[in-house]
């Protein structure tokens, strides 16, 4: 069963992936909407807007479509940056936490001594227990 942590950044991983296709939706049809383009051409410029690479083949004509834009490229921007931290913190969180976890196990582990480790308490199991218990009241 996963733990708490890896659910939590699964959570995060999947909840900027969900904002990446919102931003991607949200300015395709609002540059369709708005600027009259072919759904690819409007994809195409939001692509642009959102890797900041704007080539600039393809400009808004009218002040609602510039608006618009700034708009886009200030929220949308700031998503695309928002996301990609998000899922960078969440992999190196979840890398950490194995690292350290395994870590401290190993410390714990090298520590023991005089132990006996017992998989499973069925049947079997029980009464091995009862003779490791039983031969260390003779030895004592």
């Amino acid at each position: 069963m996963p733990s708490v942590t890896a659910l939590k950044n699964r959570f995060r991983i999947r909840y900027a992936l969900m904002a990446l296709a919102d931003a991607l939706l949200l300015g395709t049809i609002g540059f369709h909407l708005i600027e009259g383009w072919p759904i690819t051409d409007s994809l195409y410029v939001t692509v642009q807007t959102l890797t900041t690479v704007g080539y600039g083949d393809l400009t808004p004509r009218d002040g609602t479509g510039r608006v618009f834009s700034i708009v886009f490229m200030l929220v949308g921007a700031g998503g695309v940056a928002l996301a990609v931290s998000t899922i960078v913190q969440s992999v190196v969180q979840s890398e950490l936490v194995l690292t350290f976890g395994q870590r401290r196990r190993s410390r714990k582990m090298s520590k023991l001594r005089d132990h006996f480790i017992i998989c499973g308490s069925g049947r079997v199991g029980s009464h091995l227990v009862r003779d490791i218990l039983s031969a260390n009241e003779s030895l004592s």
